[in-house]
């Protein structure tokens, strides 16, 4: 129930303090890029200047015309935003004191922040047009999209979607229902069948098209401005196949938490060598959670992993590409592994050298080749050319061989144990089996 009141205090932090408007041409003259909703006015004056002054910025100067329309804009857009704001705080009262009545108020107040993005968007546009016209830019696809001299940030585009799923669920999350009785004992049930689940293959479609979609329009729509937009896309997205685990039940709090421990204990150990460049235990981790708990459990710990830790490391344009690789590997221990009949027969010594094996061939081979991928995609200014990835390739082996023979060595001290002690916690809570 609390989900609208939390969803209305990020967007009056968003609306107050975050930046929702990027002309990265003015980091040229010493003046800040980025602008929030009560700064435009700043932003319309330092573009004014930088016209006028900056030898670096190619761009005409406005008249005085152009000026006072951007500046009627720029106060209605505060106009606007204040609107928005005292519908957000109308949204939060109304929930903490209404609750489930106020499920009309939640749809007509996010309703409101979406035209707001949606008027944010057009104006955006007609900045551009005006900006091209300036700096003598045919007005194409490109030059108003991909390589736009003005672009709205992802805090903008995250209050479009969040509104967005707010006017959808707002019946679902204001509406008590019946309680549930509480369980007396867990029924635990056992599936044979060995046919790929209709989920298995919906963490397929996510990892081959939707999750590559999303990191591929960050990298070239977005630019190095969503970096944790596009990371928080990603694991929404591995969370939905995960979730239809739980589609002929409710989900208990223990069968989440244990993926939560994993990436816990991925994270902490990322953080624990981070004096050893590239020894680290997260990917072999990853793969124990993939092999005990399935393959969706395995991407859906890699990506979570992925997202954390960088906010230890730092997060940049690498970080949708770490979360990526970590989850394939994770995804694909659990479908190589998990429920394996041929591999329950086996002794538990071969089962670990299989593992083991798997785990140093996933890591050099898939997480290097995708994160010398990415080094390629965002950071060569040329374009993708074989050479460069060749040369990429080449330069990451001795890397990728240190993060693989990490992996291969935390695997044959800890994947015994874990898996022994997940399989004990399984048994005993009947957690994801179904």
């Amino acid at each position: 129930m609390l989900t609208p009141v939390y969803a209305g205090i990020f967007t009056i932090f968003c609306q107050c303090f975050m930046p929702w408007i990027s002309m990265p041409i003015l980091k040229r003259c010493r003046v800040p890029g980025s602008y929030g909703v009560f700064q435009t006015g700043t932003m319309i004056q330092n573009m004014q200047t930088a016209a006028l002054e900056c030898s670096r910025v190619e761009m005409a100067p406005l008249t005085e015309k152009e000026l006072s329309r951007l500046m009627a804009v720029s106060l209605g857009m505060k106009i606007a935003s204040v609107v928005v704001i005292a519908a957000m705080v109308w949204v939060i009262a109304s929930v903490l004191i209404r609750k489930t009545k106020s499920k009309n108020v939640v749809r007509i107040g996010f309703a409101l922040n979406l035209c707001w993005g949606i008027g944010a968007c057009v104006l955006w546009v007609l900045m551009n047009l005006l900006v091209n016209g300036k700096m003598g830019r045919p007005n194409s696809f490109f030059n108003l999209s991909v390589h736009s001299e003005v672009q709205l940030t992802s805090w903008t585009y995250g209050q479009m979607l969040l509104s967005i799923l707010m006017i959808g669920a707002a019946g679902r999350l204001l509406s008590l229902g019946e309680e549930q009785e509480p369980q007396k004992y867990i029924e635990r049930t056992m599936r044979e069948d060995r046919r790929v689940s209709k989920r298995t293959w919906m963490a397929i479609a996510m990892i081959l098209v939707a999750i590559p979609l999303v990191i591929f329009f960050g990298v070239y729509f977005l630019g190095d401005r969503a970096n944790v937009f596009i990371g928080l896309c990603i694991v929404c997205l591995s969370m939905l196949p995960f979730a239809m685990v739980f589609e002929d039940r409710k989900p208990q709090a223990r069968e989440l938490l244990l993926i939560a421990v994993m990436s816990g204990i991925a994270v902490a150990g990322r953080m624990a060598f981070f004096m050893i460049p590239q020894f680290k235990p997260v990917t072999a981790v990853v793969i124990i959670a993939g092999i005990g708990l399935g393959a969706e459990a395995g991407f859906l710990t890699g990506a979570v992993s992925g997202f954390v830790s960088n906010f230890f490391f730092g997060q940049g344009p690498w970080t949708p590409w770490q979360m990526f690789a970590f989850g394939i590997i994770g995804f694909l221990a659990g479908i190589l592994f998990h429920r394996n009949r041929w591999l329950k027969k086996r002794s538990p010594r071969i089962r670990l050298i299989l593992e083991c094996i798997y785990g140093g061939l996933a890591t050099q081979i898939l997480y290097g080749l995708i994160l010398d991928l990415s080094g390629v995609l965002t950071m060569t200014a040329n374009g993708i050319t074989w050479e460069a990835l060749l040369a990429k390739v080449i330069s990451g082996i001795p890397f990728n061989a240190i993060h693989a023979a990490s992996t291969v060595i935390f695997l044959l001290f800890l994947a015994q144990p874990m898996e022994r002690k997940l399989d004990r916690i399984k048994k005993k809570y009947g957690i994801l089996e179904v």
